[in-house]
């Protein structure tokens, strides 16, 4: 029986692995990037659920508006489109 020897050419396997792992790194590149970019642009979601506590509590303190009919309402929210 003969056995195959298998002979490694470094450089064939290099060119062969090295546009697979380019594109590998840049993916991962770019995922980082656009996390990042995220994180600066639109805050935690803790910062939305703070101001909104805040936004509660605040309309919470307030005495509001009381209308005592739809007709009412509804002159209220037409002067506001003006």
């Amino acid at each position: 029986m003969k056995t195959k020897s298998h002979v490694i050419d470094e450089d064939a396997l290099v060119e062969r692995l090295l546009p697979k792992i380019e594109e590998r790194v840049r993916t991962d590149v770019i995922r980082s990037l656009i996390s990042a970019l995220e994180e600066q642009i639109y805050p935690p979601e803790e910062a939305f659920r703070e101001e909104f506590i805040k936004r509660v509590e605040k309309a919470s303190k307030s005495t509001g508006k009381v209308f005592r009919s739809t007709k009412e309402l509804e002159a209220h929210l037409k002067s506001l489109a003006r």
